[in-house]
Protein backbone atom coordinates (compact mmCIF):
# COMPACT_ATOMS: atom_id res chain seq x y z
CA UNK A 1 0.00 0.00 0.00
CA UNK A 2 1.05 3.16 -0.79
CA UNK A 3 2.02 5.43 2.31
CA UNK A 4 -0.58 8.28 1.45
CA UNK A 5 -3.37 5.85 1.25
CA UNK A 6 -1.51 3.69 4.15
CA UNK A 7 -2.01 7.21 6.18
CA UNK A 8 -5.91 7.54 5.60
CA UNK A 9 -6.43 3.43 6.23
CA UNK A 10 -5.22 4.34 9.87
CA UNK A 11 -7.49 6.99 10.13
CA UNK A 12 -10.38 5.24 9.19
CA UNK A 13 -9.76 1.81 10.26
CA UNK A 14 -7.93 1.76 13.99
CA UNK A 15 -8.57 3.03 17.32
CA UNK A 16 -6.51 6.59 17.43
CA UNK A 17 -6.81 6.30 21.70
CA UNK A 18 -5.74 8.89 23.32
CA UNK A 19 -3.90 10.65 20.59
CA UNK A 20 -5.62 13.79 21.21
CA UNK A 21 -4.76 14.04 24.72
CA UNK A 22 -0.89 13.60 23.70
CA UNK A 23 -0.02 16.73 21.56
CA UNK A 24 -1.60 20.30 21.17
CA UNK A 25 0.19 22.20 18.69
CA UNK A 26 1.98 20.85 15.25
CA UNK A 27 3.68 22.26 12.67
CA UNK A 28 4.42 20.08 9.48
CA UNK A 29 7.49 21.57 7.63
CA UNK A 30 9.21 20.43 4.93
CA UNK A 31 10.39 21.24 1.38
CA UNK A 32 7.76 21.48 -1.53
CA UNK A 33 6.49 17.82 -2.62
CA UNK A 34 7.18 16.48 0.68
CA UNK A 35 3.97 15.99 2.01
CA UNK A 36 3.30 18.35 4.43
CA UNK A 37 -0.45 19.28 4.02
CA UNK A 38 -1.20 15.43 3.44
CA UNK A 39 0.11 14.45 6.66
CA UNK A 40 -1.58 17.62 8.49
CA UNK A 41 -5.05 16.80 7.18
CA UNK A 42 -4.29 13.42 8.57
CA UNK A 43 -2.89 14.63 12.10
CA UNK A 44 -6.18 16.95 11.97
CA UNK A 45 -8.94 14.71 11.26
CA UNK A 46 -6.85 11.66 13.77
CA UNK A 47 -6.91 14.76 16.66
CA UNK A 48 -10.01 16.30 15.85
CA UNK A 49 -7.59 19.84 15.72
CA UNK A 50 -7.94 22.61 12.69
CA UNK A 51 -5.88 22.81 10.16
CA UNK A 52 -4.22 25.32 8.49
CA UNK A 53 -2.06 25.56 5.16
CA UNK A 54 0.55 28.82 5.28
CA UNK A 55 0.02 29.02 1.72
CA UNK A 56 -3.47 29.80 1.83
CA UNK A 57 -2.79 32.85 4.35
CA UNK A 58 0.14 33.76 2.44
CA UNK A 59 -1.70 33.72 -1.49
CA UNK A 60 -4.31 35.80 -2.69
CA UNK A 61 -6.27 35.75 -5.83
CA UNK A 62 -4.23 35.91 -9.26
CA UNK A 63 -1.30 34.98 -6.93
CA UNK A 64 -0.75 38.33 -4.88
CA UNK A 65 0.82 38.02 -1.96
CA UNK A 66 -0.61 38.98 1.39
CA UNK A 67 1.85 42.08 3.02
CA UNK A 68 3.60 40.53 5.71
CA UNK A 69 2.14 43.02 8.45
CA UNK A 70 -1.49 40.88 7.11
CA UNK A 71 0.30 37.41 6.97
CA UNK A 72 1.06 37.65 10.55
CA UNK A 73 -1.92 38.98 11.84
CA UNK A 74 -3.64 35.89 9.77
CA UNK A 75 -1.26 33.69 11.16
CA UNK A 76 -1.56 35.40 14.78
CA UNK A 77 -5.69 34.32 14.47
CA UNK A 78 -4.71 30.67 13.74
CA UNK A 79 -2.14 30.50 16.64
CA UNK A 80 -5.05 31.83 19.01
CA UNK A 81 -6.68 28.83 18.99
CA UNK A 82 -5.97 26.30 21.81
CA UNK A 83 -5.55 23.13 19.40
CA UNK A 84 -4.14 23.77 15.89
CA UNK A 85 -2.10 21.58 13.06
CA UNK A 86 0.06 23.97 10.43
CA UNK A 87 1.01 22.97 7.62
CA UNK A 88 3.91 25.20 6.10
CA UNK A 89 7.60 26.67 6.75
CA UNK A 90 7.79 30.12 5.82
CA UNK A 91 10.88 30.82 8.14
CA UNK A 92 11.42 33.99 6.91
CA UNK A 93 8.14 35.33 7.57
CA UNK A 94 6.57 33.61 10.90
CA UNK A 95 8.23 31.16 12.16
CA UNK A 96 9.22 33.75 15.58
CA UNK A 97 5.14 33.34 15.66
CA UNK A 98 4.28 29.72 14.82
CA UNK A 99 7.66 27.88 16.69
CA UNK A 100 7.17 30.06 20.08
CA UNK A 101 3.67 28.03 20.50
CA UNK A 102 4.18 24.73 19.07
CA UNK A 103 5.07 22.08 20.58
CA UNK A 104 5.86 19.79 18.07
CA UNK A 105 7.38 20.12 14.70
CA UNK A 106 7.39 17.45 12.22
CA UNK A 107 10.44 17.60 9.58
CA UNK A 108 9.77 15.61 6.61
CA UNK A 109 13.17 16.40 5.25
CA UNK A 110 12.67 13.19 2.12
CA UNK A 111 15.33 12.95 -0.63
CA UNK A 112 14.99 15.66 -3.38
CA UNK A 113 14.24 13.09 -5.90
CA UNK A 114 11.20 12.30 -4.50
CA UNK A 115 9.66 15.73 -3.00
CA UNK A 116 10.88 17.35 -6.91
CA UNK A 117 9.48 14.38 -9.22
CA UNK A 118 5.93 14.85 -7.11
CA UNK A 119 5.98 19.11 -7.44
CA UNK A 120 6.89 18.61 -11.22
CA UNK A 121 3.77 16.14 -11.17
CA UNK A 122 1.80 17.79 -9.27
CA UNK A 123 2.58 20.92 -11.81
CA UNK A 124 1.85 19.43 -14.95
CA UNK A 125 -1.07 18.06 -13.59
CA UNK A 126 -2.60 21.03 -12.55
CA UNK A 127 -1.57 22.82 -15.81
CA UNK A 128 -3.05 20.28 -17.83
CA UNK A 129 -6.66 20.28 -16.30
CA UNK A 130 -6.26 24.40 -15.34
CA UNK A 131 -6.96 23.35 -11.56
CA UNK A 132 -7.01 26.16 -8.97
CA UNK A 133 -3.99 25.92 -6.64
CA UNK A 134 -5.43 28.38 -4.09
CA UNK A 135 -8.70 30.73 -4.43
CA UNK A 136 -8.45 32.73 -7.76
CA UNK A 137 -4.91 31.13 -8.02
CA UNK A 138 -4.94 28.37 -11.28
CA UNK A 139 -1.48 27.06 -12.11
CA UNK A 140 0.19 28.03 -14.98
CA UNK A 141 3.23 27.42 -16.36
CA UNK A 142 4.31 30.97 -16.41
CA UNK A 143 2.96 31.78 -12.77
CA UNK A 144 5.42 28.24 -12.03
CA UNK A 145 8.33 30.03 -13.77
CA UNK A 146 7.85 33.38 -12.29
CA UNK A 147 7.42 32.44 -8.75
CA UNK A 148 10.52 30.15 -9.27
CA UNK A 149 8.55 26.92 -8.54
CA UNK A 150 10.75 24.45 -9.50
CA UNK A 151 14.28 26.12 -9.15
CA UNK A 152 12.78 26.37 -5.31
CA UNK A 153 11.69 22.94 -5.18
CA UNK A 154 15.42 21.97 -5.96
CA UNK A 155 17.09 23.83 -3.55
CA UNK A 156 14.58 23.89 -0.91
CA UNK A 157 15.68 20.22 0.73
CA UNK A 158 19.46 20.93 1.47
CA UNK A 159 18.23 24.54 2.58
CA UNK A 160 16.30 22.93 5.33
CA UNK A 161 18.96 20.82 6.54
CA UNK A 162 20.92 23.86 7.97
CA UNK A 163 17.68 25.97 8.40
CA UNK A 164 15.87 23.73 10.82
CA UNK A 165 18.78 22.65 12.56
CA UNK A 166 20.29 25.95 13.64
CA UNK A 167 16.61 27.06 14.22
CA UNK A 168 16.50 24.24 17.06
CA UNK A 169 19.47 25.62 18.69
CA UNK A 170 17.70 28.89 19.84
CA UNK A 171 16.84 28.98 23.38
CA UNK A 172 13.45 30.68 22.26
CA UNK A 173 12.31 27.18 20.72
CA UNK A 174 14.31 24.66 23.59
CA UNK A 175 10.62 23.38 24.27
CA UNK A 176 10.26 22.10 20.88
CA UNK A 177 9.75 18.49 19.74
CA UNK A 178 11.35 17.43 17.02
CA UNK A 179 10.12 14.33 14.45
CA UNK A 180 12.91 13.80 12.14
CA UNK A 181 10.82 11.87 9.22
CA UNK A 182 13.80 10.92 6.18
CA UNK A 183 11.89 8.84 3.76
CA UNK A 184 7.80 7.91 2.95
CA UNK A 185 8.22 4.69 5.16
CA UNK A 186 9.43 6.59 7.88
CA UNK A 187 6.23 8.95 7.67
CA UNK A 188 4.14 5.73 6.84
CA UNK A 189 6.11 3.80 10.30
CA UNK A 190 5.93 6.66 12.53
CA UNK A 191 1.71 7.69 11.99
CA UNK A 192 1.31 4.01 12.24
CA UNK A 193 3.57 3.84 15.53
CA UNK A 194 1.19 6.68 16.76
CA UNK A 195 -2.36 4.92 16.28
CA UNK A 196 -0.91 1.70 17.40
CA UNK A 197 0.51 2.91 20.50
CA UNK A 198 -2.88 5.50 21.33
CA UNK A 199 -0.72 8.88 20.76
CA UNK A 200 2.77 7.78 23.44
CA UNK A 201 4.78 7.51 20.21
CA UNK A 202 4.10 10.80 18.72
CA UNK A 203 7.01 12.44 20.99
CA UNK A 204 9.26 9.58 19.50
Amino acid sequence: MRPVALLWALIWNRDIGTLNQMIKRIVVVGAAGSGKTTLARALGEALEAPVTDLDLLFWGPAWSRADLSVFRERTQKVLANEHWIIAGSYFRHVVDLVWAQTDTVVWLDLPRRVSFSRVLRRTVRQVVRREEVFPGCRQSLRAAWRDRLFHSAWREPEKYRSVIPELLDRPEYGHVHLVHLQSTKAVAAWWANCVERGGRAVHE
